[in-house]
């Protein structure tokens, strides 16, 4: 998984978009992988649509995306609302059709991804336990370094409380909102691929790179779709990593 987490992040620094626009191919390292297939793409469900009208998906899972917001920097509610901006679902919506502005497919499976933000979770195990995949994100404004060392003590923080240093999610990702210095965006792609996080930048007022960012979530979601079933026999696994998780965000005090 981590290996696959790497890959994704270095076809993030890359500049095409992952909806409407092909991605480079990467080099071939090995005599293997020339010969491998290519990973299965996701795509946002109004991509999926244009891109063939007539077909169906074959298989649903569902995503909770928990976001950790610092000082200045968007929540689980805006960031679902930069995706709307930046894709314009609504559009071309369509009431006859079983999905929403915030689903995506991979390789035939349609994942309905929805965002909540971090405060409050400890309240919210039993609901939590009801998703396949929790990856989860921390956000700060790219132009304040007070911003950006709220969003690293908040990391730091959530890691101290990891049981055996293992976290329980899908993957985590850091996004920088907006343009900042170069100096400290180095230091953030630094930071988050030597802990094995993805990297995105989004914009705060379009919501460019929104997209991109979950595709690559749901690619990994896609690799992962056989762990933590909705069936009755992977529930306890799914209540013990919800528990889990709620474990790692305690109520702040007001």
């Amino acid at each position: 998984m981590l290996s696959r987490a790497r890959i994704i992040f270095r076809k993030l620094r890359g500049s095409g978009s992952h909806g409407s626009e092909p991605a480079p191919s990467a080099p071939a390292m090995t005599a293997e992988s020339e010969t491998d297939d290519p990973p299965p793409r996701a795509l946002h469900i109004s991509d999926w649509r244009r891109s063939a009208p007539e077909q169906r998906y074959h298989g649903q899972q569902r995503m909770e995306i928990i976001v950790v917001n610092a000082k200045g920097s968007a929540d689980g509610s805006r960031l679902d609302e930069l995706l709307g901006r930046e894709k314009d679902p609504w559009r071309e919506f369509d009431v006859t059709l079983d999905d929403s502005g915030t689903d995506f497919v991979c390789n035939g499976y349609l994942f309905a991804v929805h965002f909540t933000s971090a405060s409050g979770r400890g309240s919210y195990s039993a609901m939590l336990s009801l998703y396949q995949h929790i990856p989860l994100i921390f956000t700060y404004d790219a132009s304040s370094r007070e911003s950006w060392d709220e969003m690293v003590t908040e990391y730091e923080g959530m890691r101290s409380r990891c049981k055996d240093g293992v976290h329980p999610f899908l993957i985590i990702m850091i996004a920088a909102m907006g343009e900042g210095e170069a100096l400290m965006d180095a230091e953030a792609k630094a930071f988050a691929a030597q802990r094995d996080c993805l990297f995105v930048k989004v914009s705060p007022r379009t919501g460019r790179g929104m997209c991109d960012a979950v595709c690559s979530l749901v690619e990994l979601a896609y690799g992962a779709r056989d762990q933590y079933t909705t069936d009755q026999e992977d529930s306890p696994q799914r209540l013990k990593r919800a528990n889990a998780i709620a474990a790692l965000f305690p109520p702040r005090d007001v």
